[in-house]
């Protein structure tokens, strides 16, 4: 069984909500039995149930929104699917981008579940895929003609698809450092060797969204092994903490990351 006082880290609670760091290499919620840090959410705050209002992917860090009970889970899934959820990743990029700033514009196919990838979606043909938006900045970048170069983006999802932020960062040709999946496989190992890093570098550094008449704004801290990736590729450089946020929100109900 996981610790769940150990595991589970609040960062912020409200009656009817719950938003907590979820680490690297757990589950939200498991289909196959496993351990996973909605079943420690609930051993911890078991009155009313906490549900997850998304769903990180398990090699995604980051803030996940749980909602206490079945009125505040409908509740925030309106919000998710009116687009009123807005959410911004931090993501270590093979590559530089040639701009600044851009906007991804690339149609996904549905996730089939389990390793199946989602898949970019051309033309106009039956399968005409979900749309899909996201936002990016460049942050950091290494220097130009390097051995090895790399870049430290800022994401924001308009949706919410399956895989969608590492799948328009691998369609633009920018993969995220560390997933085998959609990314360069040699450059992984690159970076295990070199920077120790050995998931995706995704992070979820922040969520907003109206509440009671104000707003809800949290962002969660960056983890140890994607501190020690930015420090190793950009010594001594620092990034703008996030912008809560570019312009109207972008959510829908789904798996993230």
């Amino acid at each position: 069984m996981v610790d769940s006082a150990s595991l589970v880290q609040v960062l912020r609670e409200e009656r009817d909500l719950l938003l907590v760091y979820k680490p690297p290499g757990i589950e939200t919620c498991s289909e196959f039995g496993e351990a996973d840090l909605t079943g420690a959410v609930r051993r911890l705050r078991p009155d009313p149930e906490p549900c997850p209002a998304h769903r990180l992917d398990r090699n995604t860090s980051g803030v996940q929104l749980y909602a206490r009970g079945p009125a505040m889970l409908a509740r925030l899934t309106q919000l998710f699917r009116e687009r009123r959820v807005e959410k911004s990743y931090l993501g270590l990029c093979l590559g530089v981008p040639w701009n600044r700033e851009g906007r991804l514009n690339r149609r996904l196919s549905e996730w089939e579940g389990g390793r199946r990838p989602v898949r970019v979606v051309k033309g106009t043909g039956r399968e005409k895929g979900l749309t899909a938006e996201t936002l990016y900045t460049l942050l950091l970048a290494t220097p130009p003609g390097g051995e090895f170069t790399a870049s430290l983006l800022r994401f924001h999802p308009r949706q919410g698809r399956t895989h969608q932020v590492r799948v328009h960062a691998a369609a633009f040709g920018h993969p995220l450092l560390g997933d085998d999946q959609y990314g360069d496989r040699p450059a992984n190992r690159w970076a295990a060797a070199e920077l120790g890093l050995r998931r995706q570098a995704l992070h979820a550094e922040a969520l907003a969204f109206p509440w009671e008449g104000g707003r809800v704004e949290v962002v969660s801290f960056l983890p140890p092994d994607l501190q020690t990736a930015v420090a190793r590729l950009f010594p001594g450089a620092s990034y703008p903490p996030p912008s809560l946020f570019p312009g109207p929100g972008g959510g829908a109900e789904g798996r993230e990351g």
